[in-house]
C-alpha cells in the first residue's frame, strides 16, 4: 500500500534564493536518490489556508516512508530545511481505497483539495456520497480526482480528496458552478472541520526536470 507525505511550510522571506537553491539541488534529490519515496509535487497555495508551499512525496509503501523519515538523511534534510522556513509541519496519508492505486508520477498541472472530518454516524452514507455523487460531479467538470487519502500521522483534519486539471479554469468554473455548491453543503451534513486548497506548481520540480 503506498504512503505519502505531505510537508507544510511558510518561506522566511530573506531566505528565498537559499531556499530556492536548496530544495532543488539538494532536498528534492536526496529524497529522490534515497530509493524510499519520489518527491512529485511542489505547490504554492493560491487559495485557501496556509502554510503557502506544500512538498508531495510518494513511497510504496509505509515501510519505505518510515525508513526515510527515521533515516539520517532525512533528518539531516530537514534540520537544514528548517534554517529557511517557518510554519513546518506534516502529516502521513495512507489510501482509502475508493480509487485504484495511482502510478508514481510527478504531478502536472493545477490541484483542488478538499479535506474534512466525516461524522461517525454518516460514515456509510459518506461512503456512498463519494462513489455516487462526489466522483462523477467532479468528473463532469473534467476533474480527476488523483488521491484519496487517510491521515495516518498528523494533525486533523483526517481525510485528504486530491483533484487535478490542465487548465485553472477548470477549477474556477468547478467552485463557483451550483452543482458545486448544491454538492458542498450535502457534504457539510457528514463532515465537519472542512477547508479546501487550490494550489499552483512552485516551479522547482520543473527546474529539476529540465536539468535532467
Amino acid at each position: 500500500m503506498a504512503a505519502k507525505l505531505i510537508q507544510y511550510w511558510n518561506i522566511a522571506p530573506s531566505r528565498k534564493n537559499d531556499f530556492d537553491i536548496f530544495f532543488v539541488e539538494q532536498f528534492v534529490p536526496a529524497i529522490d536518490d534515497s530509493g524510499h519515496m519520489k518527491m512529485v509535487g511542489s505547490w504554492l497555495v493560491a487559495s485557501g489556508e496556509g502554510p503557502s508551499f506544500v512538498a508531495e512525496g510518494i513511497a510504496n509503501t509505509v515501510d519505505d516512508m518510515a525508513t526515510l523519515i527515521m533515516g539520517s538523511t532525512f533528518i539531516e534534510l530537514r534540520q537544514e530545511l528548517l534554517k529557511l522556513v517557518d510554519d513546518y509541519s506534516t502529516k502521513l496519508l495512507v489510501p482509502t481505497e475508493r480509487l485504484e492505486e495511482q502510478p508514481i508520477e510527478i504531478q502536472q498541472g493545477y490541484k483542488f483539495n478538499r479535506h474534512f472530518n466525516i461524522k461517525a454516524e454518516d460514515y456509510y452514507g459518506f461512503y456512498a456520497f463519494m462513489e455516487k455523487e462526489y466522483f462523477p460531479m467532479m468528473a463532469a467538470f473534467n476533474l480527476q480526482i488523483v488521491g484519496d487519502w487517510y491521515v495516518q500521522v498528523g494533525a486533523t483534519p483526517y481525510v485528504v480528496s486530491e483533484s487535478r486539471a490542465d487548465d485553472l479554469h477548470l477549477i474556477s468554473k468547478m467552485i463557483q458552478s451550483p452543482e458545486n455548491r448544491a454538492l458542498t453543503l450535502k457534504l457539510l451534513t457528514m463532515a465537519t472541520n472542512y477547508g479546501c486548497k487550490v494550489l499552483v506548481p512552485s516551479g522547482h520540480l520543473d527546474q529539476i526536470r529540465r536539468r535532467l
